[in-house]
């Protein structure tokens, strides 16, 4: 009766996590054909393909810049955000709801309002350009695409990120935040000294999920945002694997290049837990 109840949700994610995942693999150890016609096995061939050529340590680049800035981006702005609503302000519930609703956006959605907003001739960054020609352009300057793409995907994060942290600073024992008022300590001092270290394994919880975010889910931003431009400043890899598969039809090596981020994404969560998870005592 129990796998009754659970074969339904076993069967999705068998199919949509399992069998892409072993096709993946499968095919990235062959050579197949983008109109069918079979396939033929080349080994490691597309393996060393990939990692010879340039235009994927470019992407790579740019995914390291781009995860790291959103990663740190989304956590600064939710734990101030989360910082703020422990105050006794006034509203402080209304913005407890309020900061959670930006969660229910879409990437691709989200992506198309942007678009117009950074627009340099049409969108609010116009007016920027009317005063100072030329300073914002993000079609032309990779820079200020890449931070433009930093900011829509930080958006995107920080309502998870401020949930978390909400939820960890509750954790905190009043009578410590109430001692060290009695010491003297303003709610700054407070904040840096007690409630940040004690929520810390909740920091490092936000900042692996976000890195996986960062990996497989900001396909769609990217998609409307900057489509991997301009000259592929923000083609980070989960774009790649799409534009190198679907536009230039290179199955294999758009499956190879999938494997190769899957691979990042486990030695990258295996390398925060080694360095981080004991210093915050985060248990495994």
């Amino acid at each position: 009766m129990p796998l009754a109840l659970a074969a339904p949700q076993l069967l999705i994610v068998f199919l949509f996590f399992f069998w892409p995942a072993w096709k993946a693999i499968w095919w990235s150890f062959h050579l197949v054909r983008p109109f069918g016609n079979g396939s033929v096995f080349v080994g490691a061939e597309n393996y060393l393909r990939i990692l010879g050529d340039e235009s994927f340590y470019s992407s790579l680049q740019a995914t390291v810049i781009f995860t790291a800035g959103s990663v740190l981006l989304a956590i600064f702005i939710a734990l101030l955000l989360a910082g703020c609503v422990q105050l006794n302000l006034r509203g402080r519930k209304i913005f407890r709801h309020f900061f959670i609703w930006p969660y229910a956006v879409a990437g691709a959605a989200l992506g198309v309002m942007l678009k117009f907003f950074i627009n340099p001739v049409l969108g609010p960054m116009a007016v920027v350009n009317s005063l100072w020609p030329g300073l914002w352009d993000p079609h032309l300057n990779g820079s200020e695409a890449m931070l433009a793409l930093i900011f829509a995907f930080a958006w995107t994060q920080v309502p998870f990120n401020f949930v978390v942290f909400v939820a960890a600073l509750q954790t905190v024992p009043d009578d410590y935040l109430a001692a060290a008022a009695i010491d003297g300590a303003g709610p700054v001092r407070r904040f840096f000294d007690i409630q940040l270290p004690l929520i810390a394994p909740f920091a490092f919880f936000a900042a692996v999920i976000n890195v996986i975010e960062a990996f497989t889910h900001s396909f769609g931003l990217v998609d409307t945002l900057t489509q991997g431009g301009p000259g592929g400043a923000t083609n980070i890899l989960v774009y790649k694997i799409f534009s190198d598969g679907f536009v230039g039809l290179d199955l294999s090596g758009s499956s190879a290049l999938s494997v190769i981020m899957m691979l990042c994404i486990v030695v990258l969560t295996a390398l925060q837990f080694h360095f981080f998870s004991d210093r915050m005592g985060y248990e495994r």
